[in-house]
């Protein structure tokens, strides 16, 4: 079973033919961010199911989590596609690849790694810059 504190391998699943990345890739799906970088709404058109991931990445590495979720916007249960497999579910690969696609531009991703590296910048600037003697 997969968590949100999970490294989800999205590169291993496709080399393994996931019928979650092949869902992904081959089904009308809608994908709706909340906020700018998520949590997503996910809705493929073949499922009554609509669901809410959450993705994040920290340089290389992808995090993230899927609900079911009932008709009032409440969490249901855990996507099923990501509790009973080994890989991200078909709600993960959607997003996933939607933050790919550069014809989606409404849909991007916290990078934990390129926010700690703002965060230093913003500190080397509220210091006044740093120092340096030769």
């Amino acid at each position: 079973m997969v968590s949100v504190t999970d490294r989800l391998r999205f590169l291993d699943a496709l080399h393994a033919d996931s019928g979650s990345a092949e869902r992904a890739r081959d089904s009308e799906v809608a994908v709706a961010p909340v906020e700018p970088t998520g949590p997503f709404i996910v809705a493929f058109e073949d499922s009554d199911s609509v669901h809410e991931v959450t993705l994040r990445r920290d340089g290389e590495a992808w995090h993230g989590d899927c609900w079911a979720l009932h008709e009032d916007g409440d969490r249901h249960g855990r996507c099923k596609g990501l509790t009973y497999s080994d890989g991200p579910c078909a709600h993960l690969f959607a997003v996933r690849s939607a933050v790919a696609d550069d014809d989606r531009p409404g849909v991007h991703v916290r990078d934990a790694a390129q926010e700690r590296a703002d965060s230093v910048v913003e500190r080397v600037r509220a210091d006044g810059g740093r120092r340096w003697s030769r």
